[in-house]
């Protein structure tokens, strides 16, 4: 049997509450409500019933939740047993995982909490670099995965899992086209920028990106400073007086500026970076499955704006 559906039924016990158990165990109401009917069909005989004080076990529910609790002792004993050995084997447990700085606070309260809570035997360890070497670190052995914003994975030997993706966009002055924003002559557009100052994104390691992606477009920038923050960009530039490239994500509606798609199409990928020598085990399924959630945004999980701009 797994464990895990031992874990869910005595979490449900511990609240009476399915959702805020759902809460605790990083899932969704509707599935661990599935795992209880699922369970109960299996045996035959209901685990809870709903009262005025919620989810109450039944009686052949405290039966099911009593071997429940032995058999995750026997497991906890035999964890305990296996990290004081203390041996190479022991060592294998650990999975790196190279990041940003900006992101470690995240990682803590969201990946590394939920992560080791799941997996107690396993050690999630962040290797804290600059975000321009989170991938080399996987690619010099020093990490397992690495969680970053890129422009592209260019190196074969590594598999990479999006996470989020936003188009980039031209910001520019309203008056250097007199046409809507939907009907515009994009060789003109870009012949009149080739005058004008160009402001730089916030995040250092995306930098050279854009320096390439605008060069695609035909344009070699004259840069008159480096902004702060994407908030801080966005206020230059509805000042009017300079270009610069935006997430698509950041931009509203209240915008002064024109802003089109650059071309060739570009984009910014939030994504988990994987080393070719990393066993996909369960435990790192499970890995990849709580970065999903985090950033699913159809359920209110986190945008790529939410790291760009706070690193949460």
């Amino acid at each position: 049997m797994d464990t895990r559906q031992l874990e869910y039924m005595l979490c449900v016990e511990k609240h009476r509450s399915i959702s805020r158990a759902a809460e605790e165990l990083y899932i969704s109401p509707s599935a661990l409500s599935q795992q209880i009917k699922q369970l109960e069909f299996e045996l035959g005989t209901r685990l809870f019933r709903r009262s005025g004080g919620g989810m109450i076990p039944t009686t052949d529910g405290n039966i099911y939740l009593s071997g429940a609790r032995q058999m995750l002792k026997l497991k906890q004993d035999a964890v305990s047993r296996i990290r004081a050995m203390g041996s190479e084997e022991s060592e294998r447990m650990t999975i790196r995982l190279a990041l940003n700085r900006d992101f470690l606070s995240f990682f803590n309260a969201s990946i590394k909490h939920a992560f080791e809570a799941r997996f107690p035997y396993m050690k999630l360890e962040p290797v804290v670099v600059d975000e321009t070497s989170a991938k080399d670190e996987v690619l010099h052995g020093n990490a397992d995965m690495a969680f970053i914003i890129a422009s592209g994975i260019k190196a074969s030997s590594l598999d990479s899992i999006p996470i989020q993706k936003d188009a980039l966009h031209l910001a520019f002055p309203t008056w250097v086209t007199e046409e809507g924003a939907s009907d515009v002559d994009y060789e003109e557009i870009i012949r009149k920028l080739r005058y004008m100052g160009y402001i730089s994104a916030p995040f250092t390691g995306l930098r050279g990106a854009d320096m390439y992606y605008l060069r695609c477009a035909g344009l070699e920038p004259d840069t008159l400073c480096y902004t702060t923050s994407y908030r801080h960009l966005k206020e230059l530039l509805n000042r009017q007086f300079a270009y610069g490239i935006l997430p698509e994500s950041f931009i509203e509606k209240s915008d002064e500026f024109v802003h089109i798609p650059i071309r060739p199409e570009a984009y910014y990928t939030l994504c988990i970076v994987l080393s070719d020598s990393l066993s996909i085990t369960e435990e790192v399924k499970e890995l990849i499955l709580i970065f999903l959630r985090e950033f699913d945004i159809d359920h209110g999980g986190k945008s790529m704006r939410d790291i760009l701009e706070h690193g949460c």
